[in-house]
C-alpha cells in the first residue's frame, strides 16, 4: 500500500500543501491537473533522496524516507526523462544496469520486450519515444518492481498500442504492483483509471473511485468535487 500522511513541499512560491490518500496494491491511480498543479513535485517527493518535505509517504508500511535503498528497489520511474545509456542498445543496458537490481532476471526482459514488440539490439538513441517507454516498462518488469510512477506514458501514443499498453498495466497490476499515472488523454482517465486524484494550484481536491464519466477541459478534471 502507499500512503501519503499530510505531506507538504515548498519550492519558491509553490507549494504542495496537505497531501493525503491511500492506494491498495492493484490499482492504478491517475494524476491530473494542468502544468503547475504539483503532479510533477508529487513524484519527486518520492524520488529524490535529498528533496525537503514535511509529512510522511509509506509504501507498504514502510516510510520511503528510513527505507530509502529498499523502496527505491522497488519503485520504477518511466518517462521521457529517465537516464539510460544512450549510445548503448537495450541488452547492452540490462547487462550494465541490471545488476543493480537484486531481483533482475534476463530472461524475463527479453520476454517482456517481446511483449511490447521490441528488439533488445536496438539502440536506446535510436527508440521513438513510444519505444523507450515501452523499454522502460521492461526493464521495470524484468526487475520485479512493485510500484510504478508513469508521467504521461501514453503522451503521444499510437491508439492502437495503446490499448495493448494498458492490457500490459494490467498483467503488472494483476501481481499486486502499484501504478501512479500522470495523464491528460480524456479516454485514458475514463477507460483505464481505477482512481482519480485531481490537483490544483498545489492542493488536491479530488481523490476518488473512477465512475468513468469525467471530463478533462484544458488539462483540469472535471467531476464531482
Amino acid at each position: 500500500m502507499l500512503e501519503f500522511q499530510h505531506v507538504t513541499k515548498k519550492q519558491g512560491n509553490f507549494v504542495l500543501s496537505d497531501i493525503n490518500f491511500q492506494m491498495e496494491e492493484g490499482f492504478l491511480l491517475g494524476i491530473v491537473g494542468k502544468n503547475g498543479a504539483g503532479k510533477t513535485t508529487m513524484m519527486r517527493c518520492m524520488l529524490e533522496e535529498r528533496i525537503a518535505y514535511t509529512g510522511n509517504i509509506y509504501f507498504q508500511g514502510q516510510d520511503i524516507k528510513t527505507n530509502r535503498r529498499e523502496f527505491m528497489a522497488k519503485t520504477a520511474y518511466v518517462a521521457d526523462d529517465n537516464v539510460f545509456l544512450n549510445g548503448k542498445t537495450a541488452q547492452e543496458n540490462v547487462e550494465i544496469l541490471g545488476g543493480f537490481y537484486p531481483e533482475f532476471s534476463q530472461e524475463n526482459f527479453k520476454k517482456y520486450m517481446k511483449d511490447v514488440d521490441l528488439s533488445t539490439k536496438k539502440k536506446i538513441e535510436n527508440m521513438s519515444r513510444g519505444e523507450f517507454i515501452r523499454f522502460q516498462v521492461a526493464f521495470a518488469r524484468a526487475r520485479n518492481a512493485r510500484l510504478y510512477l508513469l508521467d504521461e506514458a501514453t503522451a503521444g501514443m499510437d491508439p492502437v498500442f495503446r490499448k495493448d499498453f494498458y492490457g500490459i498495466l494490467r498483467e503488472i497490476l494483476a501481481t499486486e504492483a502499484t501504478v501512479l499515472m500522470t495523464t491528460h488523454v480524456q479516454s485514458d482517465i475514463n477507460k483505464n483509471m481505477d482512481y482519480v486524484c485531481r490537483l490544483e494550484q498545489g492542493r488536491m481536491v479530488y481523490y476518488e473511485e473512477n465512475v468513468g464519466d469525467m471530463e478533462v477541459t484544458g488539462g483540469i478534471l472535471h467531476g464531482q468535487v
